[in-house]
């Protein structure tokens, strides 16, 4: 076992490349429901920038699922602050009767923008 993770030796014993090397990141927990409990409990505690850039950092299809979780008014919330391409490629994975309520909720000229996007992307 590598030293650093027994924890009998320090960095300082390795040279610079060994000690960069030594603690890869192992894993990155992409399941929807502790992705939706992370961006809830960001929303919950006033820290949409938070929940959005954990949002951002999920795959397309754990995005729609969080969305879809969550209720209409923090998706709303989490909505308005996504880049109109962001969310219309969300809107895309999501159920109509999901969608629909999210994209109300949203300005005039941001919904334009988004419903623009998902109209061009519908034609290609």
């Amino acid at each position: 076992m590598n030293q650093l993770y027994a924890g009998t030796g320090t960095p300082a014993h390795y040279s610079a490349h060994e000690a960069v090397t030594a603690a890869p990141i192992l894993w990155r927990d992409e399941r929807p429901d502790a992705a939706f409990e992370v961006v809830r409990r960001a929303l919950r505690s006033g820290e949409a920038g938070t929940g959005r850039l954990r949002l951002m950092q999920l795959t397309g299809s754990v995005q729609a699922d969080v969305m879809r979780q969550l209720p209409l008014e923090d998706a709303a919330h989490l909505a308005r602050g996504l880049s109109n391409y962001a969310l219309a490629t969300i809107c895309e994975r999501l159920p109509a009767s999901t969608a629909r309520p999210i994209l109300r909720s949203l300005p005039d000229f941001k919904r334009q923008g988004v419903e623009m996007i998902l109209a061009h992307r519908r034609n290609l």
